[in-house]
């Protein structure tokens, strides 16, 4: 095999892998852009990027870079505009892989300077992104595991970068594009099966591809690379509204449908299970070179107890940074407590109940009836009818006890506020409002406000 050849085998192959992960990546992202805005509004904050006069903006950026993934995927696969996508692949590319980096080598123990309102130089604390958000919460990677990943895929752009500007690709013909895609589309498979057990992957691409190849067949213009991308572009759209407009069609959170909240709050201890280990790294002086090494607190405690320590090692610090050394179960809720007015922590005592329970869950009340309650009407009749029924009913917000009560008498619920943290109900649900079903600590059901239900829908036994 001369070496043309072998440089088109490898530029094939990139494309294949390239382009159905971007449209994987973007649909993941695009399945849950309140997610990702969320992770973007962390990189946006003084102690990371600094980045705040971008936060407001955090959604459309997030919607940009969703819709951007998949366009750019679709343009690999099928071969358009191929030095504008590979240009712009690339840059992705090497952008991500420098964000990585930067997360990855994040000092959570280091400082950093920034310019405040007034033009002033202030020293602050680093906040570290622990998570990259590159698969949402399909596929959680840490920041170096994210960096590793984007190296690699690096690897596979650089190929068909080159091809692109020596003109070696184009529009697929009959034979390549038969090739290209039964090979996205099984790499898509695997992938789907695998890593997310999700099947609607592969009939999202299939209906990309299908719309792009229709345009192609049926216009003959000049501009028709650009006519595929808006094909792709209202396939992809109408995805990313359903999924804003309601709830993600696939929830990978703690909180999906399915989950025993119960049980995602238990410790390792409560499961039987092996708990992580940790341990802080302490800096002593070696006293015969007078350089400085690290010791782990957990070998400290062992190391310690020979007589020769003390004439060995100068402790110089004992404010290390914390490592994991052992890996083991984390509960997969942590934070989640729910508070009456009296400050009360009320979670097991409301989870631990028999039968069906609703919340109505807010992240911001305010930002909730901003359009004049559109929703509120709806949850009163539920909750009407449920707690007629003999069925539970709560309203769970970040608000202080007064707004909660203030609220409630403003709109008339029938039921009461309990106050939980704002990040757990951004994680509870993808909706301001939304409404969660339980039933016996196990969630049946939820709804984003558009969708609240009438209690005889529901049809509870």
């Amino acid at each position: 095999m001369d070496s043309s050849r072998f440089f088109h085998g490898i530029t094939l192959i990139s494309r294949m892998f390239v382009g159905a992960l971007f449209v994987v990546s973007g649909l993941i992202k695009s399945n849950d852009a309140l997610g990702f805005m969320y992770k973007l509004e962390e990189y946006f904050e003084p102690g990371a990027l600094n980045l705040e006069a971008w936060s407001p903006y955090a959604l459309e950026i997030a919607v940009f870079v969703c819709i951007a993934e998949v366009l750019l995927g679709i343009a690999l696969l099928v071969g358009a505009l191929p030095k504008l996508t590979s240009l712009l692949t690339l840059v992705m590319m090497v952008f991500f892989t420098w964000l990585t980096w930067y997360t990855a080598t994040c000092d959570p123990f280091g400082t950093k300077m920034i310019t405040d309102a007034l033009g002033e130089n202030i020293q602050i604390a680093n906040q570290c992104v622990l998570e990259c958000g590159c698969f949402g919460n399909a596929i959680p990677l840490t920041a170096y595991q994210s960096f590793l990943k984007d190296l690699f895929l690096l690897v596979f752009v650089i190929p068909i970068t080159i091809a692109a500007f020596r003109n070696k690709i184009e529009l697929n013909d009959s034979r390549t594009a038969v090739i290209i895609y039964t090979g996205a589309l099984v790499m898509t498979f695997l992938f789907s099966y695998f890593m997310l057990d999700w099947n609607f992957p592969i009939l999202y691409l299939v209906f990309l591809l299908l719309a792009a190849s229709a345009v192609r067949r049926r216009i003959d213009h000049p501009k028709v690379e650009w006519m595929m991308a808006i094909a792709v572009m209202i396939v992809a759209g109408l995805i990313q509204y359903k999924t804003l407009t309601h709830l993600p069609l696939k929830d990978y959170r703690a909180y999906a449908v399915g989950e025993n909240i119960i049980e995602n709050r238990m410790s390792a201890d409560e499961l039987g299970l092996d708990a992580p280990a940790y341990a802080t790294e302490y800096t002593f002086k070696i006293l015969e070179t007078g350089l400085d090494t690290v010791i782990l607190s957990s070998d400290w405690l062992v190391m310690q107890k020979a007589p020769s320590f003390k004439t060995t090692y100068e402790v110089v610090s004992y404010k290390g940074p914390e490592v994991k050394i052992r890996d083991g179960y984390e509960p997969r809720i942590m934070d989640l407590i729910m508070e009456n007015a009296d400050g009360d922590d009320l979670t097991d005592a409301v989870l631990s109940k028999k039968g069906y329970t609703f919340f109505h869950v807010s992240k911001d009340l305010e930002a909730a009836v901003a359009d004049g309650a559109p929703a509120q009407e709806a949850f009163n009749a539920l909750a009407k009818d449920a707690l007629a029924a003999g069925f539970d009913f709560y309203g769970l917000s970040n608000a202080g006890t007064e707004y909660n009560a203030s609220f409630a008498e403003d709109y008339s619920t029938p039921y009461g506020f309990l106050s939980c943290d704002q990040i757990e109900l951004k994680i509870i649900i993808r909706s301001n409002p939304g409404l969660v079903l339980m039933k016996d600590g196990v969630v049946v059901e939820k709804w984003a406000w558009r969708d609240v239900p009438t209690f005889s829908d529901l049809e509870l036994q």
